[in-house]
Order: C-alpha cells, then structure tokens, then sequence
C-alpha cells in the first residue's frame, strides 16, 4: 500500500489547493504541484501557462519501438465550495469518515487523477518500470468554465498530444452500482440577457402607463418555450445529430427509471416527456436544452417595495448535441428575440463548447470494455453519451481518438455541492482496472 499511500498524500495537497478556475484562484500553484508529480514518476513534463489556466501533459515512453499511446485526461480546477456551513469537514482538507473521503474535488476530479497515477507507478513498479503503452497524462485547469483555452492550448501543442485512446476525467457506479462507460458528452452555449426600461425604478403605481424590466423580460423568457418543453427558436434543431440504431439500443438498454429519477432529484413538477409524449431516457441523452439558470430584477428585500423594476437579468444555457454549434445556436436565439419584437434586449454570450459521441465500437472502447469486465467480473453499462457537458469535442478535435469516461464515483458523490466525497473501494478498483488497461496492450 506505500504508492498507494503516497499518492493519497498528494490527492490531500491537491484538496488543500482550492483551485476554483470560476476565481482564477490557485490554478499556477495546483499545476505546478502535477507538473512535479508527473516528474517524479519520470514522465517528460510540459508546463504551458500562455493563458489564465496553465496546461501540463506528461509523457512516460514504452520501450516498444511500435507502442500504442493512451491519453489519460483530467483536470485540477474545481468548483467553489461555498456555502462553508453546510460541509461536514474542512472542503479544503481532505477527510476519512470509514470507507469515505471527503473534500473538495476528491471526485471532480483530483481524485481521480491521482488513482491513475497510483495505476501507472504500481504497474511500473510491478513490471521493471516498463509500460507495454505510451502514456500521456493531459490536465487542465479551466474545465469547471467551459475549457477556456484549452482549444488554444491544443492547437499548440497537436503533435505532441497524439494517441490512440482517450480515458476521460471521471465516471461513476450507477443505483444498481454497475459501473459505467459514457463515450460523449452534451455541448453547452450560456448567456445573458439583460433589459433596462428607465434610469431608476420607479413608483409602482405608474404601471398603468408604463412598462417595467421585469415584465419585459419574463415576457421575452415565454416566447422561447411552447408548454410542452419544445423549443421554439426557429432553425434549433436542424442540426442535431441523429443517433444511429446503436446508439439508440445502448441507451434503451441503459438503467434509467422514471420513478426513481423522480425520487432521486425530489421532482414534483409534470415531467416533460410526460407532456409532449416522447421517450424518456431518448429525451434525456439526445435531445438539446435550453433552460433558464437565474433571474434578478426589483426589490427583493423583506416586506413590501412598491416599485417598478428598471433593470432585469436573466442567466441562460442551453445543453448542445453533436451537431450543434454553440455560435450559431445563440444567433438564432438573439435573431428570435428580435423578430419577436425585443431587439430592446441585450444578449451576451459567457461561454461555448460543442458536443461530442464516441462511436461504441470501435475496438479501443472494446479494450476498455473488456479490462472493466476482467476487474469487476461483470459486464460494464455501455452509453453513447451522458448528459452533461465536456471539452471531449477539443480533444477529440485534436487527436482523433475514441473516447471513453469511467473513473472513481457513485451516485452520492455530490459533485459541486457540500460534502463531495468518494468511496475508497472504488477509489482502489479504478487502480487495477487503470492496470488491467495498461496491460492490455502487451499482447
């Protein structure tokens, strides 16, 4: 257990490193404490702060001459911890209750970061400190915002970042606690909209005569939605990518229900699937978004404030599939607004990634498959894509190579929120499928 225990002391200085890219906070000094891991591990390290968030990849060299390269991405950024109350322990000192660590980032994504790294110097140790597979390990700093830069970094440094697999950030166990292989993530293209109808708030009792910015843009929000959850933007959906017969099997056959994602997430409205009667789990993975993340405007202190609201703000994003650009979707959007009559409207992108799915078959994700299976002695579930959004697009752009995530959580992970935790018995699996993996590439 000494690499074991060695890397959990590094997984403790990266937790007590609070790199919250959303701050700018701490990225220089958590990239410099990888770059020295990688180092001691006797990778050839780059370390490129051309931008806010330095980049570092390491490369350990197989001595076969004809070696396949596995890329292992992850990231050291994390979300912020606030609020402080609600966490059990220090979110900046990683802690042990049983058969759990908690602090933040130990999931996402520090943790499983230096469980891989724990894989490569055990399988080194093991093997005369010979790998049958080149290895990259790629972190970045901005994921938690969208990868800022991390196009540009990749641009940068394309030939030096080239291989055959991808292994992304993370993954996790489902409810039945099958672990999971997801090939694609969903894009993301979050913006603002803002209004202004005079140059104070004003008495309420000139409503009569008068419009407010809280009207203006909750009437503006209503446009872009039917009641049925259907997006309304003309030209939204065009370019969606369609899923192939595959890929809509994988995720018919995937362990989704209903009842219990209701209870998961305390959902008392109608779902919508259950309105426009489409497929629930189909909806759920192919199906873009656009949702509304906040609204500000008027009083909204205690009591009563009898105003007129002069300003109002609404945070937005819509959750992208392959095919969609994150450009173009919010031209349409801003181009809608217009033509609805609410060019008075200001719009601002904040940030933009496509999205990206893997093809399942491909023999390397197969490789991936088989070294769960050897591990776990059960069969992996197998999904196109999740949910949720990533830069697989800008990596998979660059160096053009399947991608498969899996890594070291549960469902209770509470990833972004208080008390983010692992379960150190996933944790130690990752390891030896991580190994399981390498060794693959000896035949």
């Amino acid at each position: 257990m000494t690499i074991q225990n060695d890397y959990l002391d590094l997984l403790k200085e990266l937790i007590a490193i609070p790199s919250v890219s959303a701050k700018e906070a701490y990225l220089p000094e958590a990239a410099k404490r990888i770059a020295t891991a990688l180092e001691d591990l006797g990778a050839e390290v780059t370390y490129d702060d051309t931008y806010f968030a330095p980049l570092v990849f390491g490369k350990i060299q197989s001595p076969k001459p004809d070696a396949q390269t596995l890329i292992l991405y992850n990231h050291y950024d994390v979300q912020p911890a606030e609020p402080f109350d609600l966490w059990k322990s220090d979110p900046w000192t990683l802690t042990q209750n049983g058969d759990k660590l908690y602090g933040r980032g130990v999931n996402d994504d520090k943790g499983n970061l230096t469980a891989r790294l724990t894989a490569v110097a055990e399988y080194l140790d093991e093997h005369n400190q010979e790998l049958p597979v080149n290895i990259i390990f790629l972190e970045e700093g901005s994921e938690e915002t969208a990868s800022r830069n991390l196009d540009d970094y990749l641009a940068l440094h394309a030939d030096e970042l080239q291989g055959d697999l991808i292994i992304w950030e993370s993954g996790q166990k489902n409810h039945e606690d099958q672990v999971e292989i997801m090939g694609g993530t969903k894009g993301i293209v979050t913006f603002t909209l803002s209004v202004e109808t005079a140059k104070k708030d004003l008495h309420s009792s000139l409503a009569a005569v008068t419009d407010s910015a809280a009207w203006r843009l909750t009437q503006a929000l209503a446009t872009l939605f039917d009641t049925e959850g259907h997006i309304l933007v003309p030209g939204f959906y065009d370019d969606v990518q369609t899923p192939n017969d595959r890929e809509r099997a994988l995720i018919a056959n995937y362990p989704l229900q209903r009842s219990k994602f209701i209870k998961q997430f305390g959902i008392e409205a109608p779902l919508l699937t259950d309105k426009n009667g489409k497929d629930f789990k189909q909806t759920y993975f192919f199906e873009p978004t656009l949702s509304i993340e906040g609204i500000t405007s008027g009083w909204q202190g205690a009591g009563v404030k009898t105003v007129l609201p002069a300003r109002a703000e609404a945070k937005l994003e819509a959750r992208l599939v392959p095919g969609m650009d994150p450009d173009k979707t919010f031209n349409q959007i801003q181009s809608y607004l217009s033509d609805q009559g609410f060019d008075d409207i200001t719009l601002t992108k904040t940030l933009g990634q496509p999205g990206y799915r893997s093809d399942m078959s491909d023999p390397e994700i197969t490789r991936v498959v088989k070294s769960v299976e050897k591990v776990y002695d059960t069969e992996p579930v197998v999904a196109p894509t999740a949910a949720g959004t990533g830069p697989m697009y800008y990596v998979h752009d660059v160096v053009n190579a399947p991608i498969a995530a899996l890594g070291i959580g549960y469902t209770n992970n509470l990833d972004h929120a208080p008390n983010e935790n692992i379960r150190l018995s996933d944790y130690r699996q990752h390891i030896e499928v991580i190994k399981a993996l390498i060794a693959s590439y000896q035949q």
